[in-house]
């Protein structure tokens, strides 16, 4: 009887023991997981505050200017592992003289060396801000961020730096130029970095250079 209370004993200890050994890496993923989580609610937040926004200024002035642009980009890492393309329907409501608000689809393929290639099906909220202006073009700086979902899964050729919950939060910073053609028609060019990684899981993500080229009506 003592032999079994001592070893009851020790068992529970050595239960104790991993238990604790365990909890702080089960605190440090979950502070991890909980700082994503508040990315995501943040860019859901902002992206309700600008839409109240935007609405009651396009009630009021009515300018909306819609286009599309084509992307084309590389990954950060190698110039051979990665490829992504990209088409980008969006919608721009002028803020101020120099400010503009966008809202813009997100249909991205990323083709992956040694890996399955990655779908992206969501929508962005950029802001730009046209510092120089000319009567026949301006240029622009463009920042912003989305949500969007991904194919992604534990398959056996899945996507290694992005987890697989399906989610992929999106950041954006760039430069550009566009020309105004006459008629209501505009011709952008721009250069973007561009981010996404999953909100929910412990992932490095993955950061292209992007050029992008488009037409505004």
């Amino acid at each position: 009887m003592r032999h079994h209370a001592k070893g009851l004993r020790e068992e529970s200890q050595a239960y104790g023991e991993e238990y604790f050994l365990g909890e702080p890496k089960m605190e440090k993923n979950w502070k991890m997981n909980l700082g994503k989580l508040n990315f995501v609610i943040t860019i859901v937040s902002l992206m309700i505050i600008v839409s109240s926004f935007s609405n009651s200024y396009g009630g009021e002035d009515g300018k909306v200017q819609w286009g599309f642009s084509l992307s084309a980009g590389t990954d950060q890492k190698s110039k051979n592992d990665l490829t992504m393309y990209a088409l980008l329907p969006r919608v721009d409501l002028p803020l101020h003289k120099n400010w503009d608000l966008e809202f813009e689809g997100n249909f991205s393929h990323y083709g992956i060396h040694d890996s399955k290639d990655l779908y992206l099906l969501g929508a962005n909220t950029n802001i730009i801000f046209k510092p120089i202006q000319w009567n026949e073009a301006s240029l622009f700086l463009i920042g912003g961020m989305g949500l969007a979902y991904n194919n992604n899964s534990d398959e056996h050729r899945r996507v290694r730096d992005i987890g697989d919950s399906h989610i992929a939060g999106i950041l954006q910073v760039g430069s550009g130029i566009q020309y105004y053609l006459g008629k209501g028609l505009g011709f952008r060019g721009e250069y973007r970095f561009h981010h996404i990684s999953d909100p929910f899981e412990q992932d490095s993500g993955i950061n292209t250079h992007n050029l992008i080229i488009g037409l505004s009506f």
